[in-house]
C-alpha cells in the first residue's frame, strides 16, 4: 500500500492490498478501496463509494458527491464500482437517491473517460464506455458492452441495450435498442452494429436474425405490435431476438426509431 503524505485518508476507510493514492486526494468515512486499485492527484471520494478491485481513478476525478436532485434530502446512499473499471480525469459520479433505491452503480471493466458525467441512480453494466463530456441525467440504465459517444447527452430514466454504439453529440430522449447505432440530436438508427457485434464474437447465425428482427421492426412499414408480432412468429428463438424484444416490450419511455 502507498499513500502520498498530504492525502487525506479517514480512519474508517477500508483499504484493500497494493491499493495506491495519490498527493492531494481526499478519501471519506466508509469507502472502500479494492485490492489493487490506484486514485491519482487530487482526487475526490467521498462518503458511501465502494471500489472494486484493480480500479484506476485519474486525477481530479469526483466519486460519490451528492445527487443533483433537488428532492435529496441528505438520506444515505451509495456508489458502487465494479472490478477493473477506469474514471478518467475530472469524471463526475453521484451516489444514489432513496427514490432510486439508493446505489448508483458501475459495473466492472466500464471506461468513464473525461468530464463525463454519471447522474444518481444510474445502473451500467460491465464493460459500458462512456467517452468523454457525455452526461448521463439520473436513473439511466445502460446495458453491458454499449458505447456512449463523446459530448452525448441522455435524458434522465432513458435506457441503452447492450451492445448499442450511440454517435458522439447525440440527444437521447428515447430508449436505444440493443445492437444498434444510433446518432443525432434527436437520435436515430442507422442500422445494426455489426461491426461491434463480430469484434465481440457473436454467431453469425445471431447477427443474421438480428438484421431480420431490425428491418422487420424499423424498415417494414410496420407498427410495432406487428413487426414484434411478426418476428416471434417467422424468427428463430435466438436468445439475442429474445432480449431485443423483450428490451422493446419493457420500454417505458418509448423507442427511437
Amino acid at each position: 500500500m502507498s499513500i502520498h503524505p498530504s492525502a487525506i485518508v479517514a480512519p474508517t476507510a477500508r483499504l484493500g492490498a497494493g491499493v495506491t493514492i495519490g498527493p492531494y486526494s481526499t478519501i471519506g468515512d466508509q469507502v472502500t478501496l479494492g485490492d489493487g486499485t490506484t486514485v491519482g492527484a487530487h482526487v475526490v471520494i467521498e462518503a458511501g463509494v465502494e471500489v472494486g478491485r484493480n480500479c484506476r481513478i485519474f486525477s481530479h476525478a469526483v466519486l460519490g458527491s451528492e445527487p443533483q436532485d433537488l428532492k435529496f434530502r441528505g438520506e444515505k446512499s451509495m456508489l458502487i464500482v465494479g472490478d477493473g473499471t477506469i474514471i478518467r480525469e475530472f469524471a463526475t459520479l453521484n451516489r444514489a437517491t432513496s427514490g432510486g433505491g439508493g446505489k448508483t452503480v458501475v459495473g466492472r471493466g466500464c471506461l468513464i473517460m473525461a468530464y463525463a458525467h454519471v447522474a444518481h441512480d444510474c445502473h451500467l453494466g460491465d464493460g459500458v464506455i462512456v467517452a468523454n463530456a457525455a452526461t448521463l441525467g439520473g436513473h439511466i440504465v445502460i446495458e453491458e458492452h454499449a458505447i456512449v459517444g463523446g459530448l452525448t447527452g441522455v435524458h434522465q430514466f432513458c435506457r441503452i441495450g447492450a451492445h448499442a454504439i450511440i454517435g458522439g453529440c447525440s440527444g437521447i430522449i428515447l430508449d436505444i435498442p440493443p445492437f444498434v447505432k444510433a446518432q443525432g440530436n434527436r437520435a436515430r438508427l442507422f442500422g445494426l452494429n455489426t461491426v461491434g457485434l463480430k469484434r465481440r464474437n457473436f454467431p453469425p447465425e445471431a447477427i443474421r436474425h438480428l438484421k431480420q428482427a431490425y428491418r422487420l421492426l424499423f424498415l417494414s412499414g410496420l407498427n410495432t405490435s406487428q413487426a414484434l408480432e411478426r418476428i416471434t412468429a417467422e424468427l428463430p428463438a435466438c436468445a439475442e431476438v429474445q432480449h431485443l424484444v423483450h428490451f422493446i416490450k419493457t420500454s417505458e419511455r418509448g423507442i427511437t426509431r
